[in-house]
């Protein structure tokens, strides 16, 4: 006799049929790695925080000329859940009724990281770091005006404010601002002709230590070189049987492994010891000597300081050039709307499936902005007066679809910084032009503080914020985060601070710390 199924979705979860669409951030991402990390955390979320009965089920979503990749965890009554289900097994048979979970969260990612790819060299992206450094220079005094017109306070509390935002934007300038423009001015020359710098610092280094080298010193040296790998090889089993101790598909393996990686490693080192330790040594010394004794150094480090900035320019900070750039006239423009046009179709494609009656959407680091923008061009396509029908976006959202979309999570976010730094800039005078800017670009938005007098006209996209359950939005960030901030340009509903350690992986720490999940699961699925 088949388990009775449940009718109603477990009382943990706000609805039976939920979907969530998340997007990456900057980064050489791979397809999957960001589905990968969210399938885990809210599985692992819902079945011990929760105590529910999950499963894990592939989805495969058919397009015209792709197919997307989703996962499905199942929520089921309390036992052994059934296996994922087979696609056209047998199609005569009737569907087993305890099959079915009684509710489901589906998961999809949005990948854009191939649009990004090759579009901008380490030059062009570095140019593009100086222009936008300079950016706070030349709209010195309008950044203090936006700054303190997101801020709301009396008379007395606005002139320290004001004294106060002076003050910081100044600091900025000094210690921020006009030190990396040098130093990016100086990294100009490096990255223009990568080849030549490395071929100047190998051509005053190379010939005076080849001159020097035997044959046994170059025996010695690949003995020890060979040691240092095979403890490399030991230290990544080590780690791993740390890191991971229940994962491991052969523990007995991992161990036996472990001690061939010591043996080796003792026994190249030990072969280096007899022939003689001082050839090793002396080979050190002199290359320690050659270097920084000569100044042979200075070329090889500037070659290696640039081969360094090189890859950041072109693998992390170039996606950010590409993205922002607004210029029409741009190369990167068109890179832009494609990103943006292929995170809209996604959103749009769960808002009008019926197998889904709340939908969330996630995004980290740049992909917080992307999702920012899709949810305002959602709002303004809904908005828009109805042309012909040629030229009616497809499939245009009903407004019950549209207020599918439950949530907002953002993490690692850096849309106070996108706004400093790239927003329009708008001239006092432009009353109209400021409106209509705010008005495409306003989800959310605090407000601007200005006056527009006779020139002020009524605008309100509310969709979002009215019905039975309004849109809530999350943001999550850490003070360790050079990326993220608490957003103070716009109106998230909970903003959280997470306190992550390590400056740098402080931006990637969400991703695998359970108290993210914690945080946003609890209030929006």
């Amino acid at each position: 006799m088949a388990a009775p199924v449940m009718e109603v979705p477990p009382p943990e979860l706000r609805s039976a049929r939920q979907a969530m669409l998340v997007i990456h951030g900057i980064g050489e991402q791979n397809p999957y790695e960001t589905l990968d990390s969210f399938a885990r955390g809210i599985f692992t979320h819902l079945t011990r925080s929760r105590g529910l009965n999950a499963k894990l089920c592939p989805i495969e979503i058919a397009h015209a000329d792709w197919t997307q990749v989703g996962m499905r965890i199942g929520i089921f009554p309390p036992g052994i859940p059934p296996p994922c289900p087979e696609k056209d097994a047998s199609p005569d048979a009737a569907p087993n009724p305890a099959d079915k979970p009684a509710a489901y969260v589906d998961l999809f990612e949005y990948y854009w990281a191939p649009e990004t790819e090759d579009k901008l060299s380490a030059v062009e992206t570095l140019k593009w770091v100086l222009k936008t450094d300079f950016t706070p220079l030349r709209c010195f005094a309008d950044d203090l005006q936006i700054m303190m017109g997101a801020r709301k306070m009396s008379w007395f509390s606005g002139l320290l404010t004001s004294m106060k935002v002076y003050a910081r934007e100044l600091v900025r300038v000094f210690l921020i601002y006009i030190p990396l423009a040098a130093g990016m001015c100086l990294l100009l020359p490096w990255l223009s002709s990568p080849q030549r710098s490395w071929g100047n610092a190998l051509k005053t280094f190379a010939p005076n230590l080849l001159a020097y080298l035997t044959v046994t010193h170059v025996g010695i040296l690949l003995l020890y070189f060979l040691c240092a790998l095979m403890v490399w090889f030991g230290l990544q089993t080590l780690m791993e049987l740390k890191q991971h101790p229940d994962d491991a598909i052969d523990k007995m393996s991992d161990r036996l492994w472990l001690v061939g990686d010591v043996f080796w490693a003792l026994v190249f080192v030990s072969l280096a010891l007899k022939f003689d330790l001082r050839p090793g040594v002396y080979v050190g010394w002199h290359v320690l000597s050659l270097g920084f004794g000569n100044g042979h150094w200075k070329p090889l480090a500037g070659a290696a300081i640039a081969a360094f900035v090189s890859y950041a320019m072109t693998a992390y900070v170039a996606d950010v050039a590409v993205y922002t750039d607004m210029d029409a006239k741009s190369k990167s423009y068109k890179t832009r709307n494609a990103i943006l046009a292929g995170s809209t179709a996604a959103l749009k494609m769960l808002l009008s499936c019926n197998d889904y009656d709340r939908i969330i959407l996630a995004g980290h680091s740049l992909g917080s902005v992307i999702a920012y923008d899709t949810i305002n061009d959602l709002l303004a396509e809904r908005n828009a007066q109805p042309g012909p029908t040629w030229d009616t976006p497809k499939p245009y959202l009903a407004l019950e679809d549209l207020q599918k979309l439950k949530g907002l999570v953002t993490f690692g976010s850096p849309l106070d910084k996108i706004y400093y730094f790239f927003r329009e800039q708008v001239k006092r005078d432009q009353a109209i032009r400021a409106q209509i800017l705010a008005m495409l670009h306003g989800f959310r938005r605090a407000r601007a503080g200005r006056e527009y007098g006779p020139f002020a006209f009524n605008y309100a996209f509310k969709q979002l914020d009215s019905g039975p359950e309004p849109l809530v939005w999350l943001n999550a960030w850490a003070r360790r985060d050079p990326v993220s901030a608490k957003l103070k340009f716009y109106c998230p509903d909970h903003q959280q601070k997470f306190p992550y350690a390590v400056p740098i992986l402080a931006h990637l720490s969400y991703w695998s710390d359970p108290n993210f999940y914690e945080y946003f699961c609890g209030r929006l699925l």
